[in-house]
């Protein structure tokens, strides 16, 4: 059993005598679903990476479950709103049962990318933040601190995020499990996303392994780790820069160009193109222009490395 397991447990124990979703899914679901867990072996790595402290075979219960939720309740309340505005049956029936099937294909979609989302999202989290914590250990180091007492100091500060979490799972696997710190580093490595904190784990557990000194490798490996950060940081500024002149150029200056243009047109096209000029300015105006920003916002906020 695992920290995680022992987790699990905890939480299923608090939701005894109280209506249990997952559990219902899974007697429901589970001697259904479980003859297809074979196909998703991938699945499993990914909900292992991010996080998702669910077996397999539950969560595609919930996911079958909530789709079936999500099809009862869309094609009821369709099939009452078309048949209100149509006044029609077949009209009725047929919308009510397509938006049905889409809206339930949707959320089935969502539970199937959830994992490879949460972690990415994981994985970016954590690689903006890697360079800081090898930092952190490598001073642990200089008075010869023990890797589980390095990973017990690491784990008390909320500042590093998900590594914070990650090491807090090494220190219950060693002080509750009972699991060596070899094992526990390995394990470590083998559920996070990060290939950057795969690496330090890694080399940590080798060196440790074959006696070797602890303080220099990770002496070493932060000089890198910062190295690294820094280029990461210098080509961010080149993609902000261009992302911002692109921005201006396109966006900007094209929406003014837009406006004079159709200013000049409607001067000289009367009063028939005056609506469709106006509607058109309007649209980019506040439309356009604001999506268009929102989505370079969101592009900005997907290429910068997360720090605390």
């Amino acid at each position: 059993m695992t920290a995680t397991s022992i987790k699990s447990f905890n939480q299923e124990e608090q939701l005894k005598g109280s209506f249990n979703y997952v559990k219902f899914a899974s007697d429901l679901f589970r001697p259904y679903v479980q003859p297809y867990m074979k196909y998703f072996s991938d699945f499993k790595v990914s909900m292992k990476k991010g996080d998702i402290n669910m077996a397999l075979d539950d969560y595609i219960s919930v996911a079958v479950l909530t789709s079936i939720v999500v099809f009862v309740c869309m094609a009821l309340s369709l099939s009452v709103i078309i048949i209100i505005i149509t006044c029609n049956i077949f009209m009725s029936l047929f919308f009510s049962i397509f938006g049905a099937v889409f809206f339930s294909g949707l959320i089935f979609g969502f539970f199937y990318m959830y994992p490879g989302i949460r972690r990415d999202e994981r994985k970016k989290k954590i690689d903006g933040l890697v360079p800081y914590a090898t930092l952190y250990l490598t001073t642990l180091s200089g008075g010869g601190t023990p890797p589980i007492a390095m990973f017990r100091a690491l784990a008390k500060f909320n500042e590093y995020g998900e590594i914070s979490k990650e090491a807090n799972k090494i220190v219950e696997e060693v002080d509750v499990l009972g699991i060596d710190i070899l094992h526990a580093l390995k394990n470590a490595a083998e559920r996070t996303p990060s290939q950057q904190l795969m690496d330090l784990l890694w080399g940590m557990r080798t060196v440790e392994l074959s006696g070797g000194d602890l303080r220099i490798y990770l002496r070493e490996k932060s000089k890198t780790a910062m190295s690294q950060y820094k280029m990461i940081l210098k080509m961010l500024q080149h993609k902000l820069s261009m992302i911002v002149e692109i921005y201006l150029t396109v966006v900007m200056i094209g929406s003014i160009m837009f406006m004079v243009l159709t200013a000049i047109m409607g001067s000289m096209g009367g009063t028939d193109m005056a609506g469709f000029i106006v509607g058109s300015q309007m649209a980019v105006v506040f439309l356009i222009i604001p999506i268009v920003s929102a989505g370079v916002i969101l592009l900005i906020k997907g290429i910068t490395p997360e720090t605390n």
